[in-house]
């Protein structure tokens, strides 16, 4: 357990994912975790009446509402970490209304990379976070949305890229962080949000659930860009 420097103890942090992106964004905002996955984001029992009052404003399903399935994984992972502040963060790809979801073939990963080709579509993050040490406490949530513009793609480039095998377990078919950051032209907003965990919004809601002696965000993301080699996206109007 971490204290800060008034000596303010920083309750144990739990991440409800098994997302490697998550894991890794999360650890160079410099505080120890563990990790709790669950399946709950592909449930559909309709949650409590204050949760669905309290989401981020949003024109998609229900059910697709990415705060909602960040909600589900942070509220199932609570039984097993009750001692713990838990984060849970949910991502989707979406286009002239449509959500684009993993793709179930290489063939539908073709077709959504051709159907993102030449245009920009928007990418929102959903966070919740849950105190589990207090039951009756309301969670924080929030929603973050950045707008992707990808490159006009050949059929060759498309194939090319789904043969690496990188778009099958992405949403939207590519991973701005991997191979698929040469099909993007440009990101407006924050690119933490892209890659599945906007760091600005994750400090801010887990400084206010008492998580203490977290990096600053900004840095964290400069560093986590120099360690994978990429050169610091331009600010604005790509953002942490």
């Amino acid at each position: 357990m971490m204290t800060d420097s008034n000596n303010v103890p920083s309750p144990p942090l739990a991440l409800a994912s098994a997302s490697p992106r998550r894991r890794e964004l999360l650890a160079y905002l410099g505080v120890s975790f563990r990790i709790i996955a669950t399946d709950a984001e592909e449930h559909d029992h309709p949650p409590p009446p204050e949760i669905v009052a309290a989401l981020p404003p949003l024109a998609l399903p229900l059910f697709d509402h990415p705060t909602l399935r960040a909600w589900r994984k942070a509220s199932a992972a609570c039984a097993s970490a009750p001692d713990s502040v838990i984060i849970g963060a949910d991502t989707i790809v979406t286009l002239e209304g449509e959500v684009l979801n993993k793709p179930v073939d290489p063939d539908d990963a073709r077709r959504m990379l051709r159907r993102l080709s030449g245009k920009t579509h928007t990418v929102y993050t959903g966070l919740a976070v849950i105190d589990a040490r207090q039951i009756h406490a309301p969670p924080l949530f929030d929603l973050v949305a950045s707008q992707v513009t990808v490159a006009v793609l050949s059929d060759a480039d498309i194939d090319a890229y789904v043969a690496t095998g990188e778009p099958l377990d992405k949403a939207g078919a590519y991973g701005i962080q991997g191979l698929g950051g040469k099909l993007v032209r440009s990101v407006a907003g924050s690119y933490t949000c892209v890659v599945g965990l906007p760091l600005v919004e994750t400090w801010r809601l887990l400084c206010a659930a008492g998580i203490r002696g977290l990096r600053d965000p900004a840095e964290s993301y400069r560093r986590w860009l120099l360690d994978l080699g990429k050169e610091t996206p331009p600010c604005p109007p790509t953002l942490p």
